[in-house]
């Protein structure tokens, strides 16, 4: 029986998105980000999602500006050097946005209780701190064989989880490119925590490309739901050796993030306003993506 084909368009991916579920965002701080479905989950204008990630920035914080989420759970939302996120801090302050808070470790644990079809892990990073009042989801627990004290870390069950890679091929095997950092090797576990998996990628290739370099391949098509093609689809944040993060654009939107008012003039020229991913890059323009792509030959 042939393989069932995968690809799917950013607005078919987003409808498999419902209002109320939860969703697990891949990538690492500035990083790898599914940035052009987070927009265009805005533009279809879903709610009250609940949010899992394990080190987070634009992305969460674009879905909490436009009002999507009604629970965040990671240990971090920020724009690097930038500073932390405001929309983040904004709605919670005002009682608008559940926050549960991680370390590290533990966001990390979620997932990979969830991908070993745990409902708990056990771990000593939150023994004796705060994160056990500020965190229904994890609570203090004893070895049955020792008696030690421990933190159980709930599983993490996303119904769909989004991650951005460098390429698959048609029926959903993805890769990563050799070059790249590996601080967000922790999409493999996300996904494998996940109901539903989509993964944007820069390129759409034939499934022979992928078998000749299959030691790169990540996640495997019976891990993933479907696969869209959209290149330089984690802008503003990096994408590896393909594309340095956009700092102007990062700049932008934190400054437009100092205010209600102000970013919802960014949502109405950055996401409402560009109906389309290829028209969000026609936006940007060539000679912005060019300023953060680097040559053949320096990658």
């Amino acid at each position: 029986m042939p393989s069932q084909t995968k690809l799917v368009s950013l607005e078919e991916a987003a409808e498999m998105i419902h209002d109320g579920d939860t969703v697990a965002l891949g990538g690492h701080t500035l990083r790898r980000h599914p940035m052009a479905l987070v927009r265009q989950i805005v533009r279809s204008g879903k709610r009250d999602l609940h949010l899992q990630g394990w080190n987070n920035g634009i992305d969460m914080d674009l879905l909490i500006g436009a009002g999507c989420a009604r629970v965040v759970e990671t240990s971090y939302i920020g724009m690097g050097h930038l500073g932390l996120a405001r929309n983040l801090r904004r709605w919670a302050e005002r009682g608008a946005l559940e926050v549960y808070e991680h370390s590290e470790t533990t966001a990390i644990d979620m997932f990979r209780a969830g991908s070993m079809g745990l409902t708990f892990l056990p771990t000593l990073t939150p023994v004796g701190s705060d994160l056990l009042r500020a965190n229904p989801r994890l609570t203090e627990c004893r070895c049955p064989f020792t008696g030690r004290r421990y933190a159980a870390v709930r599983a993490a069950e996303p119904d769909v989880a989004l991650l951005h890679a460098h390429r698959a091929d048609r029926y959903g095997n993805v890769q990563l490119d050799a070059a790249r950092w590996n601080d967000s090797s922790l999409d493999p576990v996300i996904a494998r925590a996940a109901r539903t998996v989509i993964v944007t990628v820069e390129e759409i290739v034939e499934e022979d490309v992928i078998v000749r370099d299959r030691t790169l391949t990540v996640l495997p098509r019976s891990f993933v739901t479907a696969v869209v093609e959209a290149p330089y689809g984690a802008h503003p944040t990096a994408c590896d050796a393909r594309y340095a993060y956009d700092l102007d654009h990062l700049g932008l939107y934190y400054e437009a993030s100092r205010s209600e008012e102000a970013f919802r003039a960014y949502l109405e020229e950055w996401v409402w306003g560009v109906p389309s991913h290829a028209r969000y890059l026609e936006k940007l323009g060539p000679d912005r993506l060019r300023a953060i792509t680097p040559r053949e030959e320096d990658r």
